[in-house]
């Protein structure tokens, strides 16, 4: 392809962020790659530094929910945001969304990126698969790990939140109605509009019945608290309240676990509260150097 085409794209989709509200630093390109099962993922790549922040979004989500991360954080890091499969700009490749093969396709985001050292950072859905990317490819280059309000296997099993507690809608628009309030539940605060619609959009991509298989992870509980005890490196556990005793338990058993409760947030906490969180983000990576 064309190299002068591929700038002219990247300015468009630069300008286009940036009329829709979102902030995008002007070192940001938006970038896709083939999986192995030939399916086109999507990515946003700051300019490349010495050590790689990759950003795995929660179930259905869209990586431009981090666009608050990008700003704050890629004059300073190699920042990647993921569209995992069948979110995003990525495409469904909806014959295989299996664990496994959302797992591989970390693995082969990192390769195509030619990351080298990297901090994990995985929210919500993005908790899980990463710890099972861990699980079952191992955490050569991980230089910390970042958990954003999931569960991780230890505690007590959190409740479930209130669009999450009843029945899973499989009719289209069943479906929709569920998904217009899960994208406003998961905020404390009213996000802007245009995140508000890139959510939705994002979360409407799937089938129900596709969107509904992701959360069937074949794991029981203890293998994600064993991706987690498995790295010998900082762990940060961003967490709202839900998850406190998962928290304390982690700082009992890991030796370089730290715990942040976000109290006044919502599940996007990162959003919520971005600054809190940048601020807090760039302390632990001051640690990790």
């Amino acid at each position: 392809m064309n190299v002068n085409y591929l700038k002219c794209l990247n300015i468009a989709i630069l300008i286009a962020f940036s009329s829709l509200g979102f902030h995008v630093d002007a070192n940001t390109v938006s970038r896709y790659f083939k999986t192995s099962d030939k399916v086109s993922l999507h990515y946003t790549e700051s300019k490349r530094r010495d050590i790689t922040l990759i950003f795995v979004p929660g179930w259905l989500m869209p990586g431009d929910i981090f666009s608050r991360q990008i700003e704050a954080l890629s004059d300073q890091f190699h920042v990647v945001v993921f569209d995992p499969r069948g979110q995003g700009l990525s495409g469904k490749g909806a014959n295989n969304l299996s664990a496994g093969r959302r797992a591989q396709d970390i693995k082969e985001l990192l390769r195509h990126a030619k990351v080298k050292k990297y901090v994990l950072i995985g929210w919500s859905l993005g908790v899980m698969e990463s710890l099972d990317y861990i699980n079952r490819f191992g955490s050569v280059g991980l230089k910390g790990l970042v958990l954003i309000d999931n569960s991780i296997g230890m505690g007590v099993p959190p409740m479930q939140r209130s669009s999450r507690g009843g029945s899973r809608p499989t009719k289209k628009a069943d479906f929709s109605d569920y998904i217009e309030k899960f994208g406003r539940e998961i905020f404390a605060l009213e996000p802007a509009p245009v995140m508000l619609e890139s959510v939705i959009k994002s979360a409407l991509k799937l089938s129900p019945t596709q969107a509904w298989g992701l959360l069937n992870k074949p794991y029981p509980r203890e293998y994600y608290a064993k991706g987690v005890m498995s790295v010998d490196v900082p762990v940060w556990y961003a967490i709202t309240k839900r998850f406190g005793s998962q928290g304390e338990e982690l700082l009992e058993k890991h030796p370089k676990a730290l715990v942040t409760i976000f109290e006044n947030s919502g599940h996007a906490l990162f959003v919520d509260e971005s600054q809190r969180f940048n601020q807090l983000l760039i302390s632990f990576m001051d640690a990790i150097k």
